[in-house]
């Protein structure tokens, strides 16, 4: 079996989604003046890659605590948009291929993980409703993305005035969103997925290790 880490490491000063808190690590005991190492870590909720549980937009949605460990490890199928450029929406003419029946996890392979932390990163395509709510028919409960978001991103020049109609619809039916995967290239297009948020109570996000399994004959 082969393991692929689909998550962008947590360091200081990296990027996040703008509005987002500024991430800082930052020593706080030392082994020689303490004798043990400690680190402050000083992250918001949706640092890198992370999970967004449907308090983040709905009022009285599961918070973090309450997802069930079984809908975020199993199988997951990678759907590859080949046509996705800055300022896309994605539909579901972008994935002809696109099962009849998917699994409860789908991620959603753009290539825009190359841009994370670059000037262009919150440009990246986007999907549109009528595809997150096909892809809700088809069976997945946890959408995950290679991108900022499934929405469109704020910027300055593309002030955001469309709202967040995926996070408001995928959230809003209890599902859950994983962001900012990076390395979708790597693995087949049917893997073994685990994306393992904290356990924070009452929290509406947390970072994630998300880890991909495979039979390397997949590969």
């Amino acid at each position: 079996m082969r393991y692929v880490d689909l998550s962008h490491s947590v360091r200081t000063g990296m990027p996040v989604y703008p509005g987002d808190p500024e991430v800082t690590l930052r020593t706080a005991l030392s082994i020689p003046a303490d004798g043990v190492a400690v680190e402050r870590l000083e992250i918001g909720s949706h640092t890198g890659t992370h999970l967004d549980a449907p308090s983040h937009s709905i009022v009285g949605g599961r918070t973090v605590d309450e997802i069930a460990l079984e809908l975020l490890w199993g199988e997951a199928c990678v759907v590859r948009i080949a046509t996705a450029r800055a300022g896309t929406i994605i539909t579901a003419a972008d994935a002809p291929d696109l099962p009849a029946r998917l699994p409860r996890i789908v991620c959603i392979a753009t290539g825009w993980d190359a841009h994370f932390g670059a000037p262009e990163g919150p440009t990246h395509p986007y999907l549109s409703l009528g595809f997150a709510e096909l892809l809700w028919a088809r069976g997945a409960r946890v959408l995950c993305v290679d991108m900022l978001s499934p929405d469109a991103t704020e910027t300055k020049t593309e002030p955001k005035s469309a709202g967040m109609p995926v996070h408001e619809f995928w959230l809003g039916n209890d599902g859950v969103i994983v962001e900012n995967l990076r390395g979708l290239a790597e693995v087949p297009d049917q893997i073994e997925l685990a994306v393992m948020p904290l356990r924070l109570d009452g929290i509406d996000g947390s970072p994630v290790r998300a880890v991909a399994r495979f039979d390397d004959a997949d590969s």
